[in-house]
């Protein structure tokens, strides 16, 4: 999720959005902020804050959270020099370096605490630390299976137009092949059917020039509160990536992804920054790696401070302990940046030289 760091901002008619750091997307850190927070507020309500898990809205929010992100990856799909292998081995970076390291340092915190305590390390409060790893996983087959497609109808089909068409057909089969091929081991079912938001994703950049697009602010406005709406309505029950399993027929499931992604993206780009949340945007890997251990931890607070005199937590009470969690999230993010960059998405791990040994042969 760090493509955007070499892109120039865009600018919605009237004016230059203000940098969030140098050689970033503003409006697209303030929607994966927005998304990210979305996440930890579905996680909770699960807990039971916020009115508990059954409330509708957030299973309207569902139809939006992880399209956002799958969409993103393919607005800022790239054909690098050095082909597939260079794609790979950046996605191998930015996504499944950042799944290891965190799936091996809570296993071994489970193990530790096993081994020193009396609690089970299968107990879902140990366990629950690492579930949201899933999603890394899930992103890192898409972007294998989007690129294997992309590069050898590439390799057969030079008409750039014929070429896309073609990536979308051989894309939207393999989603249909995943909707009903269920939830197969280490969430391929779940990437094979969501492939198609990647897909969309790249046709917005690629076709529609989604980034130098301009728009006035009034417009985009009115648009994406517009979409959002006709989100709300188009809801039909669970839709639950993570099981691969969905309410929502595979045509509703593409559309209400795409009509709540781009809504989220116009409002982003009319509002432009927001302190915490553009922050926790810019580092939204980190927040979906450690949000769920900070719930854990300051969730097991609240209970033991507040819990036997509040059993069915207040809303109060919920929003303190959602900021509570994100504080720690925003600790995590300044912590984990600054001294293990390279396992947190925001330095590779293994060096990419393409570019520089195409200078050389040249």
């Amino acid at each position: 999720m760090q493509e955007n760091q070499n892109l120039t901002a865009s600018s919605l008619e009237g004016g230059e959005h203000p940098p969030f750091r140098t050689g970033r997307i503003p409006y697209i850190d303030l929607a994966k902020g927005i998304c990210i927070l979305l996440v930890v507020l579905n996680h909770l309500s699960i807990g039971g804050y916020f009115s508990g898990d059954d409330y509708p809205m957030n299973y309207i929010f569902a139809q939006v959270r992880m399209p956002l992100y799958f969409i993103l990856s393919g607005l800022f799909f790239k054909d690098y020099q050095g082909g597939i292998r260079e794609f790979l081995l950046r996605k191998v970076n930015r996504i499944l370096v950042p799944y290891v390291f965190f799936l091996m340092l809570y296993k071994s915190a489970a193990w530790f605490v096993g081994r020193v305590t009396s609690i089970d390390v299968t107990d879902p409060g140990i366990t629950g630390i690492w579930s949201p790893l899933w999603f890394l996983l899930c992103l890192f087959w898409m972007n294998v299976l989007f690129s294997a497609t992309y590069y050898t109808v590439k390799h057969f089909i030079e008409e750039p137009l014929l070429r896309d068409i073609t990536l979308g057909a051989c894309v939207l089969l393999t989603g249909v092949a995943g909707y009903y091929v269920g939830n197969v081991s280490l969430y391929f079912g779940t990437a094979m059917t969501s492939l198609p938001f990647l897909w969309l994703g790249y046709l917005l950049n690629k076709r529609l020039k989604f980034f130098s697009l301009k728009i006035r602010w009034e417009a985009a406005l009115l648009m994406g509160l517009l979409l959002l709406g006709v989100l709300h309505f188009t809801y039909m029950g669970k839709n639950l990536f993570f099981r691969n399993s969905y309410s929502n027929p595979l045509a509703i499931l593409y559309l209400t992804g795409l009509m709540g992604t781009v809504g989220i993206l116009l409002l982003s780009r009319v509002v432009r920054w927001l302190p915490v949340v553009s922050y926790v945007g810019r580092y939204s890997i980190i927040v979906l790696c450690t949000h769920m251990a900070a719930m854990k931890a300051v969730r097991g607070i609240d209970i033991y401070f507040i819990g036997n005199q509040f059993p069915a937590p207040g809303l109060l009470n919920s929003i303190v302990v959602f900021s509570l969690t994100v504080a720690c999230c925003v600790v995590c993010c300044w912590v984990l940046s600054k001294y293990l960059p390279w396992f947190t998405a925001q330095k590779d791990l293994i060096k990419t030289d393409f570019g520089a040994r195409h200078k050389e042969a040249l």
